[in-house]
Formats: structure tokens, sequence, C-alpha cells
């Protein structure tokens, strides 16, 4: 069995999935279990759920079908790949119990957390996690100038062990940097490339199958432990159609860059219509389908008026019901969007048969080709903290190259 990974939402399985393509894996990730049959000549894959905006009950329910459903590919190796920062609540995204449902569920006895990401400025010692933020510092987790005060998982620990005991997964063993692991469930520090890989290294050495929670850098240290492979360049296949952008992540940094989007037609669209399918929604609707029939770029995006009291889950999935009518005449060819729960509910409404990677865009962030509905959709999923400044312009230039006829 190749590497197979479990996402909480569709804007970090997307990481994974470039991660792994880049180090010479075909790869493919799919929105649940997959048939024998789709994994024909795929050496590595994962599947992408909505995970973070679940509450308990719903959390427990999915662990427990998709983890009965891996049990008969039996991984060695299983990875259930979290956000970078860790977020996460007790109630809302719990990923302890996410972990531990779908170990129990697959038949796997050991957990492992690796706790950095330091390739994407995620770093983990001493049990403690700092994060690069917007301003290009380095912060402890909890005084982050955007995780701290997340919406709804903000980080108020920084010390992981005791962050993962708040939320179920007690008792972790602390390996320092380089160490060697002890007994299970682990915590694996990760301050530089060099832990990854020394990480990685003692994961594979065990004898029996393991759980592995953490960012993209699970992948990293998980190929390091393997003979190199040439990387896989797919071949182009992106058409120069109009492209759509949706942001329905209000962090700071995708607030920044909408102001940035200038060469872009831009629409603030309220929560409250989306909620309510009211006429600012249906103006939203007939503006982007106007501007894409006529061959224009666009960006809709959520307001911060009028969203206190409508939970997150609910939104995400409001939002996916306007990108899919927007979507239904199939003009665009490309599809952009900022905001892991935004992604992960519109994905789901978009029905795709898998995605597949197809190019870099920036440190976390891949373009990806998916297959929907028998034709081929660009698509681009970032979370709020992802991305420069240009990322809309930068998103739409990827997607909107031609392939060059002598090549």
């Amino acid at each position: 069995m190749g590497y197979v990974f479990v996402a909480d939402d569709f804007t970090g399985a997307s990481d994974t999935l470039a991660t792994l393509a880049r180090g010479g894996y075909r790869a493919r990730l799919f929105r649940d279990l997959p048939s024998p049959a789709d994994l024909a000549g795929i050496e590595a894959w994962g599947i992408a759920t909505p995970a973070r905006a679940l509450g308990r009950q719903d959390m427990a329910a999915l662990a427990a079908r998709i983890g009965a459903g891996l049990r008969r590919f039996a991984p060695g190796f299983l990875h259930l790949k979290i956000c970078s920062t860790f977020d996460s609540g007790p109630e809302i995204g719990n990923i302890a119990l996410l972990a531990q449902t779908l170990a129990d569920a697959v038949g796997i006895a050991d957990i492992a957390v690796l706790g950095g990401q330091p390739s994407l400025g995620r770093h983990a010692v001493f049990g403690t996690l700092f994060a690069r933020g917007p301003d290009g510092r380095i912060h402890r987790i909890d005084r982050h100038p955007v995780m701290s005060i997340h919406p709804v998982t903000p980080m108020h620990e920084a010390d992981l062990t005791r962050h993962l005991a708040v939320l179920g997964l007690n008792d972790l063993h602390h390996v320092p940097r380089g160490a060697r692991g002890g007994p299970f469930p682990r915590f694996y520090d990760a301050l530089d490339q060099a832990d990854v890989v020394a990480a990685g290294q003692d994961l594979l050495a065990g004898t029996g199958p393991v759980l592995v929670m953490g960012a993209s850098s699970v992948a990293e240290g998980w190929l390091a432990a393997q003979a190199p492979r040439p990387r896989i360049v797919p071949p182009p296949d992106r058409a120069g159609r109009p492209v759509l952008c949706f942001a329905g992540s209000r962090s700071s940094l995708t607030t920044a860059q909408i102001g940035a989007a200038e060469g872009i037609a831009r629409l603030p669209v309220d929560p409250a219509d989306v909620m309510a399918r009211g006429p600012g929604m249906t103006t939203a609707e007939e503006w982007a389908r106007e501007r894409l029939a006529r061959g224009q770029d666009c960006l809709l995006y959520l307001t911060a008026e009028n969203s206190g009291g409508i939970s997150p889950a609910d939104l995400a999935t409001a939002s996916a019901a306007l990108v899919l009518r927007v979507l239904s005449d199939g003009v665009a060819g490309g599809l952009v969007v900022a905001g892991g729960d935004t992604s992960s509910a519109i994905v789901t409404a978009l029905e795709p048969d898998w995605l597949d990677y197809a190019a870099d865009l920036c440190p976390g962030v891949s373009i990806l080709q998916a297959r929907v509905g028998g034709r081929s959709m660009a698509l681009a999923l970032k979370g709020g903290q992802m991305g420069g400044p240009g990322f809309f312009a930068e998103a739409i230039a990827a997607m909107r190259v031609r392939p060059d006829p002598a090549t």
C-alpha cells in the first residue's frame, strides 16, 4: 500500500497532494472513499473531508465511516492532514476526536503527531508551536496576530501537548528534535527540515501501522525516507476561459489580497443575503455570470458585516450554492477559492470525480485539475493565511496560461 491520507479540509489536502506529486508519486485526491478501479496506476492518494467545520457527533460519524472503508486497504502509514496551525476546538473541528476515531476504525493502535512544517514557516520546539504571520515575523501561536483571534477556533494555547489534551488526546510523549521516539502516542518537535526528515525516518522504522497527525510536513518526512524519484511534471491542460474567484475567508491577509486585486472585477457580498438567498445574492450571481459571459475574470467576496450568529458551516454551504449557480452554465474555466471551510463546501458541491496536481502556485497552494461533469476545470484552494499580496492575480494568470504548441 502506498501513501494514504485523510484531510480535514480541501485546502490542506491539495497541498499534501502537491507535495507527493512533486516527490515523484502518481497522486490523486478524492472527495470520498475511492473504488479499486479509481486507484489504477495511483501510488499515493487521499480523501478530503469537511471535518474542520463539523461538530463532535458529525465528526465521529465521518471518521468512523471513512475509517471502516480504509480498513480494507490496510494502510501501514496513515496521514491525518490537519492545518499547520493546529487550530481546533473541543466542539468544532476536533482533530483529536478525528484522529482517535479514525485510528480505531482502521485498526491502528499507534498515533503520532508531527508538530511543525518549517517549509511553511511553522515551527515546533519544546512542544510549543510558532508560526509566521502576515507581517513576516514568527509568533508563538497563541500570540499570532490572526490565529490567536480566529473567529471559530482561536488558538489560546501554544503548548500543543496541552492543546491536544484539552481536545482529548492525552499522555503525548514528547520527542525532542532528532531524537528516537518512545511509547505512543508521540509528539515530535520540528524546528527545521532536518527534524522533519528525522521524524519520518523514525516513524517508518517501526514495525506496526501508525496514524500520523500533522501538516504536509508528514508527507515531506515520509518522502525523505524513500528512494529519490524524479519529479512528475503533468502535461499543461489549462484553458484560456475566464476565472471566477470567491473569498469566504475574512482573515486580515485575505482582506489585503482582495484589496490588492485591482485589475479584477470585484463585488462584496453580504453574508446575510447569502444565507437568506435575498436580492443581494441574486444581484451577485447575475453580476458574476454577466462578467464571465464576456470573458472577464471576477471576484466575489463575503463582507464582515451581518455575519454574527451565522455558523461557519452554514455560511460555507450557502456560499457553495451561490458559486455552483454561477458556474452552472460552464463558461468559467477556473475557480479560485479563499477559505478552508468555504473550499471544502464548494468542492463538495461541485462533486468532482477526482482532483490531480497540475502546477505550483505559492507555498501551501497549488493549481489542481478537477474532472467535473466530464470536463476539466482548474482549481486553486487557499486557506486564509496563504499567499502573497497579489495572490488572486497570480492564480488567474497561472490558470489562463495556454500550452505552448511548440512544447
